[in-house]
C-alpha cells in the first residue's frame, strides 16, 4: 500500500467513525472540519486525500477517536461523556463543540481526564 493509499484509508476510517460512532452527518463533519459535504463524501469513498488544514483537522479527529478509547472503557461511557455538559468546556457538551469545529478543546478536556484530573 502506498503512502497516499494509506492516508486515504486512515481518512476514510476517521470519517466512518464520525458517521457511525459520533452519529454526525456528512454536513456536520464538513462544518467541523471546515470542508464542504462533497469533499467529505470523497474522503469517505477514498477518492481523494486531504491537504493542508483539512489534513490537520482530520488528524485531530483521529486523535480524538484514539483518546476516547484510552480514557473510557466502553463506547457507552464515551457517549455518555460526549453528550454531557462538561465544566471545562464552559458547560457545553463535547459533541456540540465537535460539531462547531472545536475538536482541540475536546481533546484538551479529555487529556485532562486522562492525566487524572477531574472536570
Amino acid at each position: 500500500m502506498t503512502p497516499v493509499e494509506l492516508r486515504k484509508k486512515i481518512v476514510s476510517e476517521a470519517v466512518s467513525w464520525a458517521l457511525d460512532t459520533l452519529k454526525l452527518t456528512q454536513t456536520e463533519i464538513g462544518v467541523a472540519l471546515k470542508a464542504d459535504e462533497r469533499t467529505v463524501r470523497r474522503w469517505a469513498a477514498k477518492e481523494v486525500s486531504p491537504k493542508g488544514h483539512h489534513r490537520e483537522k482530520l488528524e485531530k479527529l483521529d486523535d480524538l477517536r484514539h483518546l476516547l478509547s484510552e480514557v473510557f472503557q466502553t463506547q457507552a461511557e464515551a457517549n455518555q461523556w460526549l453528550y454531557s455538559r462538561v465544566p471545562a468546556l464552559y458547560g457545553r457538551t463535547p459533541i456540540s463543540q465537535i460539531r462547531r469545529g472545536q475538536i482541540e478543546e475536546v481533546i484538551a478536556a479529555l487529556a485532562t481526564i486522562e492525566s487524572g484530573a477531574f472536570l
